[in-house]
């Protein structure tokens, strides 16, 4: 069990998006991929990742919402949160760290720089056990 894989809940609306994330992190992690936020929500429930990555802008919950959903259920609140989103407004980026995501990456993917601020956020994660 010692080199069990992380566990990612990632939620985006595209599932290009969501097919480009299991390529880029299916194979080292454990990815569990979400369209929805309620579904997403629904699986969270009685389980802890050890990242989150969210869209900002999606069609039932929005990231910022389910953002705040997760930051305040008592085996959420730790997990470290990277947003994912087309939105490069600061506004948006001020708004998603000051609800407590660890991260922002702007769309379309760089897989350079997402993988390395999911290692950082992972690495992070793991430096509090």
């Amino acid at each position: 069990m010692l080199f069990e894989k992380k566990k990612i809940v990632a939620v985006d609306d595209s599932g290009i998006v969501l097919k480009m994330l299991t390529k880029l992190l299916g194979e080292k992690y454990d990815l569990h991929a979400f369209s929805g936020g309620n579904r997403a929500l629904q699986f969270l429930k009685n389980r802890t990742p050890d990242l989150i990555i969210l869209d900002i802008d999606m069609p039932e919950i929005n990231g910022y919402e389910m953002l705040k959903i997760i930051k305040e259920k008592e085996h959420l609140k730790d997990v470290p949160v990277i947003f994912l989103t087309s939105n490069n407004d600061k506004n948006h980026v001020v708004r998603a760290v000051a609800g407590g995501a660890k991260d922002y990456v702007v769309k379309p993917i760089d897989e350079e720089i997402l993988m390395d601020k999911v290692h950082a956020a992972l690495e992070e994660e793991a430096s509090f056990i």
